[in-house]
């Protein structure tokens, strides 16, 4: 019968494959969501920065600068979710990394 240790090495480097590319993307998409609010947070500051009376009256009628300030608030939320899974994605890794060393340490060979 086989030994089935080098097939188990196999799956676990395929496993950290697949946790390293879900960090990666999980990392590009916190990326994406710092610069989506630093976007926002330039536009609501060039408003305030003009600081013309007449604009600024007309935004807060017509709620544009509700919408921002509100999808600044919806940007630091997603941001806080993605940071979330970006630990567990991390933790993931790391749990694969440590299998994967403690096949090493067996003498396990591919």
């Amino acid at each position: 019968m086989a030994d089935p240790r080098p097939k188990l090495l196999k799956l676990v480097a395929l496993k950290r494959q697949k946790a390293e590319q879900s960090l990666a993307i999980v990392q590009a998409r916190l990326r994406e969501l710092a610069k989506e609010l630093d976007t926002l947070q330039s536009e609501f500051s060039k408003a305030d920065q003009a600081g013309d009376i007449q604009a600024l009256m007309l935004a807060s009628r017509y709620g544009h600068a509700v919408r921002v300030q509100r999808e600044m608030d919806l940007k630091r939320s997603e941001i806080a979710q993605t940071k979330l899974h970006l630990h567990q994605a991390r933790e993931d890794l790391k749990m694969i990394l440590n299998s994967e060393d403690q096949l090493n340490q067996m003498g396990v060979k591919s």
